[in-house]
């Protein structure tokens, strides 16, 4: 029998080649990966201070496991190796053909540990291996210009990244772990996204940094991401010759078409005039020269045009806790593209009920001054569950605490989604079925009015949902924060079910005061412009001084909109809130 020596507490780092086995890499190529890479390993340890020497390595073919010494503080794992790795894989992808070019993961974690002489038994390597193979690490790094992603589990996460200001934890993003038995969360970051050299490094700049000195740069988060890719910070400049300068530092796609020149043409489309004329000469020039006049056309050809005054939405989710339930956890969605959905999911963390309201106004604040720019209408949704659906966010404010707080729907149409029917694929296909119906017919002769005799016997109202005639509906009384214990007598669960994209409630208005507010609403245009026409009534009712007035009705009517077209997916991994406040402070 052999010797198993006493289990260990280590850190455990594992190390994997993305896209080892890619058709495109032979045996010769796979061998070059393979030495390259631990090549690339050893020249970061010793960088960082971690003897190599020490560290128990166990190859996987396309990979490696190495458990740290134990007096290696677990947190230069986090904050000097990283930086190495990047430095390390630059210099070796700089002497190597594409095909043997190198993009690591790197999983880390911490636990006990167990060697013999025949190798390692843990529980807790497995689990790092479970996280290195997290789909949403591999897509995340495939499509990033980045040289390593980093994936750390939630236990290392916290106890060591979150515990020193150098690992910069805001700087990781949560994301789904579903891996074999594995069902959990960890934490990523992307390391080495810079480019080293400017792409256009050889262009005559002279004509063109004097036709873009003087020039403001419109829409510009739009241009940017439409030019670099949705992860691409915004400058903080909107000075179109720095940002030109700024773009010519990113890497260029898959494609092979730097992001400056995609920038120069949409820049050139947006101006016209003479502006249009010589930059999109210069640009023809440069494509010419580098052969992707063909690739550079089909990029700008495939945009569309910014409108003068884009539609763009906030999305902000509240998803419960799965232990406690009087904690929710915070994610957004914030459009600067009116051509993209879904925009990158933001995480913004946990929160009270009680705290809700001032995550909100953070989160607004923090978007408007990346929209700061925009001439844009924005319509501002909640997508939460029926636990949440009673409370007044359209009475909510924003800069709280300030001499300048003032509510929400003075500045956007404020309108509910459901949460549950966003996760429940099962039900998308009536709910896209409904919205159809409703914008080919929005009169209001399509909403159901519910009466309680609806939900007094099973499936009553389940039956009279399902006639396609009805697109909406006024509820008899608001959602009980649980559904109805007795299946089939539940009018919200129903509505979400019989794919209703539009539902009304209020809190205490009758229902026959309710009916006249709804046919008002819905009077002339229909419901299609419901958002809208809902924000100026509530203006409105701030502007009556007459307590009994109906239009008082309008302060707290509750209305979901929920429009499948822009479904959101909620298992995707998101950018931290401190990514987000960089992304506005950079505008």
């Amino acid at each position: 029998m052999s010797l198993v020596l006493p289990a260990e507490h280590r850190a455990i780092m594992v190390v994997d080649i993305a896209e080892f086995t890619a058709p495109a890499r032979t045996v010769a190529h796979q061998i070059a990966l393979h030495q390259g890479l631990y090549q690339v390993l050893r020249e970061a340890f010793d960088e960082s201070a971690i003897p190599w020497a020490s560290c128990v390595v166990e190859d996987r073919g396309d990979g490696a496991m190495i458990l740290i010494p134990s007096d290696v503080p677990k947190i230069r794992l986090a904050d000097q190796l990283p930086d190495r790795i990047v430095a390390a894989v630059r210099r070796y992808n700089a002497l190597s053909s594409a095909a043997a070019s190198v993009q690591l993961r790197i999983g880390l974690h911490a636990g006990e540990v167990h060697r013999y002489e025949n190798g390692v038994v843990s529980q807790a390597v497995n689990f790092a291996f479970r996280i290195l193979d997290a789909s949403a690490a591999k897509s995340a790094l495939k499509q990033s210009a980045g040289t390593v992603a980093v994936i750390a589990s939630d236990r290392f996460y916290q106890e060591v990244i979150c515990q020193d200001p150098a690992a910069n934890a805001a700087s990781y993003q949560r994301i789904p772990v579903n891996v074999k038995d594995v069902s959990t969360e960890a934490w990523l970051r992307l390391r080495g996204l810079s480019a080293v050299l400017p792409v256009l490094p050889d262009a005559p700049l002279d004509l063109l940094s004097k036709w873009l000195s003087d020039v403001t740069v419109p829409h510009l988060a739009t241009m940017v991401r439409r030019a670099a890719g949705p992860f691409a910070p915004v400058p903080r400049s909107n000075n179109a010759l720095d940002v030109f300068f700024e773009l010519n530092d990113v890497n260029a796609g898959v494609d092979g078409v730097p992001p400056s020149l995609i920038f120069l043409s949409l820049l050139a489309d947006q101006m016209g005039g003479e502006f249009k004329v010589n930059v999109d000469e210069w640009v023809r020039n440069e494509a010419r020269r580098l052969r992707l006049d063909r690739r550079l056309a089909e990029r700008v050809n495939a945009v569309s045009a910014i409108p003068a005054k884009p539609r763009l939405h906030l999305l902000i989710a509240f998803e419960p806790h799965g232990i406690d339930p009087s904690r929710y956890r915070l994610s957004f969605w914030r459009q600067d593209d009116p051509e993209v959905w879904p925009p990158v999911r933001g995480d913004a963390g946990m929160a009270s009920v009680a705290e809700l309201e001032s995550c909100v106004d953070a989160l607004v604040v923090a978007a408007e001054q990346v929209w700061s720019d925009r001439y844009a209408t924005v319509v501002l949704e909640f997508l939460l569950p029926r636990s949440l659906v009673h409370l007044p966010v359209q009475l909510w404010r924003k800069e709280l605490g300030s001499s300048n707080e003032r509510p929400l729907l003075f500045d956007y149409p404020i309108v509910l989604r459901s949460l549950e029917r966003m996760s429940s694929q099962h039900w998308h296909r009536v709910w896209h079925d409904r919205w159809r119906l409703l914008l080919a017919d929005p009169s209001v002769t399509r909403v159901h009015f519910g009466q309680p005799a609806d939900s007094g016997e099973p499936y009553r109202i389940d039956a009279r949902l399902s006639d396609p005639q009805w697109v909406s509906m006024v509820l008899s009384r608001p959602p009980r924060p649980q559904p109805a214990s007795e299946s089939g007598t539940d009018e919200y669960r129903a509505a979400l079910q019989s794919g209703l994209p539009a539902v009304f409630w209020h809190p205490e208005a009758s229902p026959t005061a309710l009916r006249e507010v709804v046919n008002e609403l819905a009077d002339g245009r229909g419901l299609t412009k419901l958002p809208e026409r809902t924000q100026a009534a509530r203006r409105d009712a701030f502007l009556t001084s007459d307590p009994s007035s109906k239009i008082n009705i309008y302060r707290r009517l509750v209305v979901l909109w929920d429009d499948p077209e822009r479904r959101v997916f909620l298992d995707l991994p998101g950018t931290s809130t401190a990514a987000v406040e960089e992304s506005a402070d950079e505008r």
